[in-house]
Order: C-alpha cells, then structure tokens, then sequence
C-alpha cells in the first residue's frame, strides 16, 4: 500500500450489500474500548485510577464539602444537573479520580458538548489517555467534523497513544453513511508520514471493503499481516477474507479464517463466517465437521451452532441441521426457541410436516408469532386450512391477537378464503372485545362478503367509542353511499371525515364520488382528480374515469383507466366500469399483450 492513502471514495455508495457483508459488519459489532460508547451500560469501563480516592484527596484540600454537595445534586437531580458542579471541582483540583468521575458523569448525561468537555479536561492533565482520545473521537465523529478527528489522531500519535480505538469504532458504525465518510475524510488529511501507523492502516483497510475495493483491501490487509510487527487481531483476517470472498475466491477466504482460526480458536467471528464459507462452498460435512471439533463455552457453542443450522437449512441440508441440534449443549440458556424453530424447519423440509408442526407448536417466547404464521403455512399445504384457525387463537396472546389475527386473516384472504378470515376475526374479537383494530377489520371484511348491515353495526359501534376518527367516518360514509339510498346520510359522514383529513386520498374518492351519485359531476371530477394525482390507484380510477366519461371527456377518462391497467389489471371495480362504458378498450388491451 502506498504510505500517501488517496480518497477512497466522495461519498460512501449506497451498493447492494451482499449477505456475506453483512454478516461481516455483524461480526464486527464489537464494544468500543474505554468508555467509547454513550450507553448508560458502559459508564463503569473507564479505567480504574491510581490516584488517591477522592474523598481523602479533597480532605486534604478542604474541598470535601463541595464534593459532598456535588455528589448530592448527582443523586437528587441526574448527571446533567451535576455535571457543572463536578467540572468546577475538576478543573480546580486537577485529580484524575475526579475527571474520571466527572467522565462518567458526562456519558451518562449523553450530552456530546458535556463529554467533549469531560475528555478536554482529562488530556489537559494527561495528554496520553486513550480513553480520554476514544471518547473525544465518538463525538467528533458524531458530529461529522472531519477536520477535528484528523487533529485528535495527529495529537494522539505524537504523544504515542495507540490508536486501537479507531478501527474499533469504525468498525462498530460501518453502517453509518455519515460517520463512515467522516472518518475517510478525516484519514485522508493526515500527514504523510502517519499514515503509515498500523491502525490507520487497519481502517484504510476496511474502508476499502466497504467501498466495494476489494483487490485493493486484499493487498492492504495481506500487507499488514505481513508485518512483523502489526497488532495482528481478527479484524484483518475477516476483512482479507471477506474482501475475498467478494472477489469469488471462495477458497481463499476458506483458507484465510482457517489461518484465524489458529490463532485465535475460541473467536466466535472467525469461526462463524468459516463454517458459513464451508457451507456456501459445498462442503457442508467438513463445516459441521469443524464445528464439532470447536471448543467453545456453552453460550458460544449454542450460538455458533444455531446459526450453523440456519445456514445449513439455506443450503438445504435438513440433515445435517438436525444432526448439529443433536450435538448442542444439553443447557440451552433461553436459546431452546430457536432451536425448536430451526429443528422445525429442518424436518418441514425432509418431507416430515406432521412432525414439523408439532415441534413448531412448541415455540414460544419471540419466536411464537413467527411460528405460528409457519404452521398455518404449513397447514395449507396440507390441506388443512380450517384447522388453522383454533391453532392460532390457542397459541395467540391477548397483547399480540390484533397483529396475529391480522397476518393470518390476511393469509386466508390471499388463498381465497375470506369466510376463512372473517372466522378467524370474529372469534378473537369474542375472545378480545375491546380491541378496535380487530372490529374495523371485522367491519370491512364483512361488507366485501356482503354483509354491509354487519358493517354499519360495527362502524357505527367504533363511532361511539371515538366519533372524530376520519377512518370510521368515512367507511361508514362509503358503505351507505354504495350499499344504500340514504345518500345524504352518508354524505355527512363522509364531509365530516374530509374535515378532518383532508388529504386522504380514500376518503376525498369518497367525496367525490358521493358528488357523482348526487349528479354533482363538476364537483365530483374535482375531487377524483385530487385523489387521483395523491394516489393513482385502481378503484380511484373506475370512479374518476366514470365521472369524466359521464361529462363526455372520453380521452380523459380512457387515458385514466389505460393508466391504472398497467399496473392493477385485475382489479375488478375497475374491470367492471370499463366493460359497462368502453368494453373495446380492454378488447385493445388484450391485444396489444404478447402472447
């Protein structure tokens, strides 16, 4: 690599990110060292001081009372009322222990001016604190001042302060656009001869992965590990072998985190990415084989394994999955969801669905929606959809029936089961009285079976509750105005509705529709030209396009409808406007298709 690094890019491309670098910037989620991060979590991780304690420092400069009043407005008022008091304190005395406190103070008070402050302090008494570095780098790079970062890393080198903390945190936000060009920016402007420091390098390095220059992130991580004397941590190895991989050379990649996996055995994030290489690369037994042979802590051991059966199911190898459930620790740590999930899947995909469901009826916790969406999948394939059902609200809790029922109705509703979904929707609404969201559904799905009375029943209910909601008002307007005479009626409840959302498409085709069954047709192509230019759908358009024709505006009105069968061609309000005015058109559109 040339010591003068050139830009690596302008602006960080938004390019496709393959799986596989994806899974590498999850690999590389790591903490940041010292005090890096702002969570409320990390407040404990700066370094223990040699100092003398606080108390007995500032006893003996007759300051204790202060403190003890500073460390009280901490405890009744939070760090950042405190924060002030404790700087004070801190910049007279000049006592590590207390900067550090004070530190902490400031991270937890998640105030980017108050922990800059904090870290200024701490490298006015000592210029050599990494800590102190890392933190004052977090929120330069937050907020996007390149030039800054650049002056912290020329400062920190010459006081010979490791960087470390730089790849760290660069690799813990690689999905951040903004932070990610802040920190090429930043790199760039460095002098010539510092850029040769190793964890510049490093981040170069990855920086090049992530812009897509993958020969050229090849060459400087090959560089890097070469040296004698580079910090040669797992980082480089993942992003040589990951740089690889995207270059096709899968066998590479395979031999680059082998090599890692020397070095450092129990690393989850070489072995992980090896065993899914191993997979990908149709060498399923050896991945299995090698994991086998890994010798892991129970928690690594479960999570390596799980996510070997997940790649093995990818790459269809139900076998192989179900054989590394077999071979995971006996204590599965909370983790035992998961693995019901993905045996489930695993025998689902040998051919074995009766098996498959009731392993699946066992998975609970996080998992239990997702599990239930795949039983009832699995349930049609075998023909058995009106078991699904009793199978969802047994297995549905209270707080997650609307969501559930709703993905499952849904479901019924896109195979051709609507009395299916209305079902399912009228029993948890029995079950779960209160919910509104189960009896608006309810109400709309009873007047697509034709069932309107239904519908004003239960709008008319969810009025009671909540009178000024556009979305009730408006659906019952509609109802009554295509179901109905009572057109006026209707009306008001649809004006009322537009009083308050004026610029829902749904209910200004609402109105002007209403316009046009009133024989308001000026007004009512007024209204559908509104909805219309919002959101071009298909039933916007049979009304639309109907008004328009309605005045004698033929052109118009075809040129709406053409406009809508290009993308909704099946939509049959729209479908059955254009047979009832203009049949030839769809005569033409037939046509016009290829055969």
């Amino acid at each position: 690599m040339p010591v003068v690094l050139g830009p690596v890019h302008k602006k960080h491309p938004q390019k496709p990110i393959t799986k596989g670098i994806l899974l590498f910037f999850t690999l590389l989620s790591l903490p940041l060292l010292n005090a890096c991060s702002q969570n409320t979590t990390q407040q404990n991780t700066l370094p223990p001081s040699k100092e003398t304690p606080i108390t007995e420092s500032f006893a003996n400069k007759g300051k204790i009372e202060e403190l003890l009043n500073a460390e009280f407005t901490l405890q009744r008022e939070g760090p950042n009322k405190a924060f002030e008091p404790f700087y004070g304190l801190a910049s007279k005395s000049g006592d590590i222990a207390l900067i550090e406190r004070l530190t902490h103070i400031a991270v937890v008070s998640q105030n980017h001016l108050y922990i800059e402050r904090s870290a200024n302090l701490w490298l006015s008494v000592d210029p050599t604190s990494e800590a102190a570095y890392s933190l004052k780098l977090q929120v330069l790079i937050k907020d996007n001042r390149a030039e800054e970062v650049t002056t912290l890393l020329i400062n920190a080198m010459r006081h010979k302060v490791s960087l470390r903390f730089l790849p760290i945190y660069l690799e813990d936000n690689v999905r951040d656009n903004d932070q990610v060009n802040t920190i090429e920016t930043a790199i760039y402007a460095l002098p010539p001869e510092l850029k040769n420091n190793q964890y510049i390098q490093v981040s170069y390095a990855h920086l090049l992965l992530l812009s897509g220059k993958y020969q050229l992130a090849i060459n400087a991580s090959e560089k890097l590990l070469a040296q004698k004397n580079t910090d040669k941590n797992e980082a480089l190895y993942l992003i040589l072998a990951f740089s690889q991989k995207s270059l096709g050379l899968l066998d590479d990649a395979i031999k680059t985190l082998q090599t890692a996996s020397q070095y450092f055995p129990k690393n989850t994030r070489t072995i992980t990415p090896l065993i899914d290489f191993l997979v990908e690369n149709e060498q399923p037994k050896a991945a299995t084989e090698f994991f086998q042979k890994t010798d892991l802590e129970t928690p690594e051991k479960l999570q390596v394994g799980i996510n070997l059966m997940r790649t093995l199911l990818e790459h269809n190898q139900p076998g192989l999955a179900l054989a590394t459930a077999n071979d995971l620790p006996e204590k599965q740590l909370g983790l035992s969801n998961q693995v019901q999930y993905l045996t489930a899947i695993a025998l689902a995909q040998l051919d074995k669905k009766a098996q498959a469901v009731k392993v699946m009826e066992k998975v609970d916790g996080a998992l239990r929606t997702n599990a239930t969406n795949q039983i009832a999948l699995w349930l049609y394939d075998d023909n058995k959809e009106n078991d699904i059902n009793n199978m969802v609200l047994r297995r549905t809790t209270r707080e997650n029936m609307p969501e559930q029922v709703a993905a499952i109705s849904r479901l019924h509703e896109e195979k051709g089961h609507t009395d299916l979904s209305f079902e399912l929707i009228n029993n948890a609404l029995i079950a779960l009285p209160e919910s509104d969201a189960l009896r608006y559904h309810k109400a709309l799905l009873a007047d697509t079976l034709g069932n309107w009375k239904i519908t004003e029943k239960e709008l008319t209910t969810l009025l009671q509750k909540d009178p000024d909601n556009p979305q009730y008002l408006n659906a019952l307007g509609y109802t009554l105005l295509t179901r109905t005479k009572r057109i006026d009626e209707a009306m008001r409840y649809i004006e009322s509705a537009y009083e308050k959302a004026d610029n829902d498409p749904a209910i200004i085709d609402s109105l002007g529709w209403g316009f046009f069954l009133k024989g308001e047709f000026e007004q009512s192509s007024y209204y559908l030209k509104k909805a219309w230019s919002i959101l071009p759908d298909a039933e916007i358009a049979a009304h639309y396009g109907e008004s328009l024709w309605k005045q004698r505006h033929y052109k118009e009105a075809i040129a709406v409808w053409e406009a809508a069968l290009e993308t909704s061609p099946d939509t049959p309000l729209l479908l059955d406007t254009i047979k009832r005015l203009s049949p030839s058109l769809l005569e033409e559109q037939k046509q016009d298709k290829p055969s």
